[in-house]
């Protein structure tokens, strides 16, 4: 009965942190998005009216100028992109030894023979 009472307990406490970690999430979401509304109404503020003869915006509205910039601009739902070079798949790193060791086996002896046959063949053909 004691060992079972054990496990509730740490699993209240992890649900308990699971918890805060949404609420903080949240909290930093809006934090976020509070931020980047007030520097958007202040660059807006800041240079529109005075390149471009516009008038001032509010809070709510450069908060919408953010939004429609991401459905513009950004989009939404899952962005699938190719890989870049600092995130490889495992497999790829997997690949990537086994070329390494190719290339120490066969592959730099294979690159100068074809190196030197396209040498002969340009000879041969000047």
């Amino acid at each position: 009965m004691f060992i079972n009472a054990g496990r509730s307990h740490h699993r209240g406490a992890k649900v308990l942190r699971i918890i805060g970690m949404a609420f903080m999430g949240v909290v930093f979401a809006a934090g976020f998005a509070l931020v980047f509304g007030l520097l958007v109404m202040w660059l807006w503020n800041w240079l529109m009216p005075a390149l471009f003869g516009l008038g001032e915006i509010t809070y709510w509205q450069a908060f919408g100028v953010l939004l429609l910039a991401k459905i513009f601009f950004g989009g939404f739902g899952s962005h699938k992109k190719e890989p870049s070079d600092h995130w490889i798949d495992r497999k790829d790193v997997g690949d990537r030894k086994q070329f390494r060791q190719f290339w120490k086996d066969e592959g730099e002896a294979k690159y100068k023979e074809y190196i030197r046959r396209k040498q002969e063949e340009k000879e041969t053909s000047s």
